[in-house]
């Protein structure tokens, strides 16, 4: 069996570099990198396909131009005193009220400058490359030698998380080497401030706190790191799945924080709150997808239901008598969730979600039509100006809902290029060190992983040095419908126990039956140097490891076995095994049964 990056490395275009697999236009719709949309080569695509406006286009245009106009000289966006950028007759209005000094600076910086980053503008190129260069000029300044970019707020490990993500994304974006090192000191240090329980808290301390606000935010700036090469050990990765299995209830709530304050010395208990919220719900639905677990699975449909049942209102990010739960923060998350669930669901949030948007981004002129100087930023209104205006003021309102508004291209949707988390190698090298119970739940979260992750990763595990342990993956292999292990399974059925027996019968009620001769689409590319093809999958299913046929005027030509799939693109690519005549695009796939 091919090694898992065997699998992959043909469709990632790394077996011969002269001539992709594909062409470009099928390479665009199998796009891996997360980042792919911004260019603008994919931009004006991805706003078509995922349901933005010539309106939603503008309103970030105008949202940018908005920051560049109040960022100052140092590179800086300051909550409480931005309006010195504006003309002494035409204050903007809503400087942040809380929490005076720049215990948010970094913070807030780097989210402005991710609001650039996010329409594909970096400090090298485009409009905005001056204002890149002085943020980012100004955030690299501000690290010290613990890779840490404010040790003495008490925001501490959010503005280290939004740093980190930006520098991540500006590094993904321009590859910089300027930016590696701060970026590897920056993750070193987050890794430390990791709780033991999983989360993160304000601070690098360890408090036994668990925030998963605060962890969300490291999440995302931890994978894109681990995306563009920067180690991140494994351990904090599986402590971050743990984190948000223990934050989230059956019914997929998800709890704010394990902890309603720090203990203090000397005290033995520690009072326990647990806040709920949608904001949190969206976080949690968010970071399955950044993890790279099932977004199909019964927790994700009802965290989906629930944001559903609350989708952007502007009257309800007005209320003055409501919970505050409905603000910006919310709305990002929730449109980052369900823009990676897909289908019905982002349709209906993102036909609310543009209306309310757009609605409240002020584009106020004066008496001859000329733009005052607030055109194009959000104010930072709500139940107390919502839950962070009164903290960020205007800038954080413009730069969070300016993100916002960006999801058609800011990332290619987790559904279109699952990525995990955790490679198949390290979960298997993880089963054969493991004592048995620990084997029987690793491979049980290989699983949970998305399909096109899922399937890989166990058919791994069957090679794992431990029998029980390769039972245990063909187990969930079925489970999930895979036919290629049925007659493993079948084998195994009568030299074990009843307890396993029933697992097994409970599996295979599971499987796929799928027919010689049932039919696929057609080859849409072939590369014959690296033995491979990509067909169209059409409405019958398919499995990693499956047998498929090539056919031409009725006369099978060739055999491959398929090593990669694209779910949300209705393709998959083989490995050819045998082959009489050269295959063509337009032949048919059908599959070759057992």
């Amino acid at each position: 069996m091919p090694s898992s990056i065997q699998r992959v490395c043909f469709i990632l275009g790394c077996i011969t570099a002269s001539t992709p697999i594909i062409s470009p236009a099928v390479h665009a719709q199998v796009e891996q990198n997360p980042l792919g949309n911004r260019p603008q080569r994919s931009h004006r695509d991805a706003i078509k396909r995922f349901g933005g406006s010539r309106e939603t286009e503008r309103a970030v245009a105008d949202g940018l131009a908005w920051l560049a106009a109040h960022q100052q000289s140092n590179g800086v966006w300051n909550r409480t005193r931005f309006e010195r950028q504006c003309p002494r007759n035409d204050r903007c209005g809503q400087e942040a009220l809380d929490f005076a000094g720049d215990a948010i600076d970094v913070g807030l910086s780097a989210l402005a400058s991710l609001a650039f980053l996010g329409a594909g503008y970096t400090h090298e190129e485009g409009p905005y490359a001056e204002t890149l260069s002085k943020s980012f000029s100004y955030i690299l300044a501000q690290q010290d030698r613990s890779g840490s970019f404010a040790p003495r707020s008490g925001f501490q490990i959010y503005n280290d998380a939004v740093a980190t993500l930006a520098i991540a994304e500006c590094y993904a974006l321009s590859k910089d080497p300027i930016l590696k090192k701060p970026l590897e000191r920056a993750v070193a240090h987050l890794v430390r401030a990791q709780q033991p329980r999983g989360g993160w808290d304000y601070t690098a301390r360890q408090t036994n706190r668990n925030d998963s606000s605060i962890t969300g935010w490291v999440v995302v700036a931890l994978k894109s790191a681990h995306a563009v090469g920067i180690e991140v050990p494994l351990a904090t990765r599986l402590k971050i799945i743990r984190h948000f299995d223990r934050a989230t209830e059956p019914d997929g709530r998800v709890w704010y924080a394990d902890r309603k304050k720090n203990p203090k010395p000397g005290q033995n208990r520690v009072h326990i709150k647990r806040r709920y919220g949608p904001a949190m719900v969206a976080t949690g639905l968010f970071t399955r997808a950044v993890l790279g677990l099932r977004i199909d699975d019964e927790i994700a449909q009802l965290q989906t239901a629930r944001l559903l049942r609350d989708l952007p209102e502007i009257d309800k990010l007005q209320e003055r008598d409501g919970d505050g739960l409905h603000s910006e923060y919310y709305w990002y998350y929730g449109t980052l969730a369900l823009f990676n669930i897909g289908g019905d669901a982002w349709r209906d949030w993102n036909v609310a979600l543009r209306s309310a948007l757009l609605e409240y981004q002020e584009r106020p002129t004066d008496a001859k039509n000329n733009n005052r100087h607030a055109y194009g930023s959000w104010p930072a209104f709500g139940l107390g100006w919502g839950k962070w205006g009164r903290t960020g003021g205007r800038i954080y309102s413009t730069a969070i809902n300016t993100l916002t508004l960006e999801i058609y291209y800011r990332y290619v949707p987790s559904y279109l290029a699952p990525q995990s988390i955790i490679s198949p190698r390290e979960l298997r090298d993880l089963v054969d060190n493991a004592d048995r119970d620990e084997q029987e739940e690793l491979v049980s979260l290989a699983a949970r992983f998305h399909g096109d992750i899922a399937e890989p990763t166990l058919l791994d595990l069957l090679q794992a040095t431990n029998p029980d342990a390769r039972l245990d993956a063909a187990i969930e292999l079925a489970a999930l419908g895979s036919p290629v292990v049925v007659n493993q399974l079948r084998a195994a059925r009568d030299r074990v126990d009843k307890k396993l027996r029933k697992r097994i019968d409970k599996a295979l009620v599971n499987v796929v039956n799928i027919p010689a001769g049932t039919t696929y689409g057609r080859v849409t590319a072939v590369k014959l140097a690296a033995h491979a093809f990509l067909f169209k999958v059409g409405d019958n299913r398919v499995f990693y490891d499956q047998r498929v046929n090539v056919v031409r005027d009725e006369q099978v030509i060739a055999t491959g076995v398929i090593n990669r799939r694209f779910s949300g693109h209705d393709a998959a690519a083989c490995r050819i095994v045998t082959m009489t005549k050269d295959i063509k695009e337009g032949d048919r796939v059908v599959a070759a049964g057992d």
